[in-house]
């Protein structure tokens, strides 16, 4: 041995040199390959081939936090984050396992081993890679299970147990990766609180509510519940009675345009019942329920208080009453009754101006009604108007009309002469039997000197005196200046028989 210490190895017999490792290209290396397929499947099986404990550790828990944050924070809603990072993550691990296999096989060969060449870890990766996929596959069609559990109650109209079942899908199925089934479930959830509040409305009595909701219901995309039984049909008709109710509370004796338009508008929804839902059991209980609204709405008229009940039944001017056309042959004949009633009352009141207004309805609306009482009644408010023209004119004072007559003849008229001896006009109103009435402007004498008395004969010779014609009987009259308001006219009673004539000439307000 030479001093300082033992030959190199291969001189004087030392053991020879190991022979250097061959080349051993990323993707040649059995191990590397097989690691990074089995890391395809998500869960670091590669890392777990290869016996590396910490990588395999690593793997696992980030695998499992990322699907955790995923179901949490919503994967499915936000594909395009969590899809690619997910993935993103599973081919690290694959190519770090590309790199954790060559480096296991360096160290198998560098101890004279070969790398395992058993194909049973490619059909193990394959199986792995492929329960992944189901399971994900299995979350997705269990999420679809339950929705079509909560899309079943929905259209039974369950809707508190749709409404959890929507909620469980939402937040349980975030890893289905499926917007569209989140999607579904959120607008089935929606639809079904619109039906829920509908229902809720019903039971409360809120029947516009309830009608204004179910109408939002139908309309939105997601409705299932389907009304097989008549539901919507029997809210209406509800809604109709209870429409009816609240307009008999708010009449007060005086149809107002509220009370007009609630009571309209309940007999338009028994109208709706019966033409849009005819196939239903509530329809055949509107010609029922109209002929209870009429007589609710029209109670003035069996009470005989006529204008008021006049008032009811115009409430129902220009509606349909197909479902109930029996009505519609009351309407023809309680309207004209209570408005020709109503115009007597009004006259016997003193109220023309509405007695002449109800007179011109009928002429207009029911020619055809009791034309000749008609026309009596227009002759009675003609009448009264003249009564109060002669009330006014004698107001502040009256003298007597001393009224006999002139001549007696034959015939079954009266005659009335009488002749204005003045230089202002003068008029003659009376109201004779079965109020027969009139307004007579007598002119003033022509080349007549007022300043003094006429006599008989310039006086009844004047050609401008009146010259009217009357049936006989008793007569109320005024005459005096159309003028002078502070005129004292001549005002009296006169009870005149056929065949005579009644003639006088008037100067300054005396009778000669």
């Amino acid at each position: 041995m030479p001093p300082g210490g033992p030959p190199p190895p291969g001189q004087f017999g030392g053991p020879p040199p190991p022979p250097p490792l061959p080349p051993l290209g990323l993707f040649k290396s059995k191990s590397g390959l097989r690691a990074a397929l089995m890391n395809l499947s998500g869960v670091g099986a590669g890392y777990f081939y290869l016996r590396s404990w910490v990588f395999f550790g690593i793997n696992l828990a980030v695998t499992l936090g990322l699907l955790v944050a995923a179901a949490i924070m919503g994967a499915a809603d936000d594909l395009l984050i969590w899809a690619p990072a997910i993935l993103v993550w599973i081919l690290i691990t694959a190519v770090h396992g590309l790199f954790a296999g060559r480096a296991h096989d360096r160290r198998l060969l560098a101890r004279g081993e070969q790398p395992p060449a058993k194909p049973v870890t490619l059909v193990l990766a394959a199986c792995l890679a492929l329960v992944m996929a189901v399971s994900l596959l299995g979350v997705w069609q269990t999420g679809e299970w339950r929705l079509r559990v909560a899309d079943a109650a929905h259209a039974r109209g369950d809707c508190d147990t749709a409404i959890d079942v929507y909620g469980q899908v939402e937040s349980g199925f975030q890893l289905s990766m499926s917007p569209s089934l989140m999607d579904r479930a959120r607008s089935g959830s929606e639809a079904c609180q619109i039906l829920s509040r509908a229902q809720s409305d019903v039971d409360n009595e809120a029947f516009d509510h309830a009608l204004e909701s179910y109408s939002d219901y139908f309309a939105h995309e997601a409705s299932r519940w389907e009304d097989t039984d008549g539901s919507i049909a029997d809210i209406h008709l509800d809604y109709a009675s209870q429409l009816a109710a609240d307009a008999d509370e708010l009449y007060s004796g005086e149809v107002t345009e509220e009370v007009r338009e609630t009571f309209r508008q309940a007999q338009e929804t028994y109208a709706f019942v019966a033409e849009d839902f005819s196939d239903t059991p509530a329809a055949a209980e509107v010609p029922a329920a109209l002929n209870d609204l009429y007589d609710l709405a029209t109670g003035d008229y069996s009470a005989e208080s006529w204008c008021s009940a006049s008032d009811q039944i115009g409430m129902f001017d220009d509606l349909s009453w197909d479902a109930a056309p029996e009505i519609a042959d009351r309407i023809e004949e309680e309207r004209p009754d209570a408005a020709l009633k109503c115009g007597w009352a009004q006259v016997d009141a003193g109220d023309f101006d509405d007695a002449e207004a109800r007179a011109d309805f009928l002429t207009a609306e029911y020619p055809d009604h009791e034309a000749d009482e008609v026309e009596d009644l227009v002759r009675h408010v003609g009448a009264g108007r003249i009564e109060e023209e002669m009330d006014t004119a004698v107001l502040l004072g009256e003298s007597d009309l001393d009224a006999a007559a002139y001549s007696t003849g034959g015939g079954d008229k009266v005659s009335v002469e009488y002749v204005n001896y003045t230089d202002e006009e003068m008029r003659f109103l009376y109201v004779g039997p079965d109020a027969v009435h009139g307004e007579v402007i007598i002119e003033p004498c022509e080349d007549c000197d007022v300043s003094s008395p006429p006599t008989d004969t310039s006086c009844m010779s004047d050609p401008n005196a009146m010259d009217l014609t009357l049936d006989p009987g008793k007569y109320r009259i005024v005459i005096g200046s159309t003028e002078n308001l502070f005129d004292r006219p001549l005002h009296g009673d006169v009870d005149m028989k056929a065949g005579e004539t009644y003639a006088d000439c008037f100067y300054r307000g005396e009778a000669d």
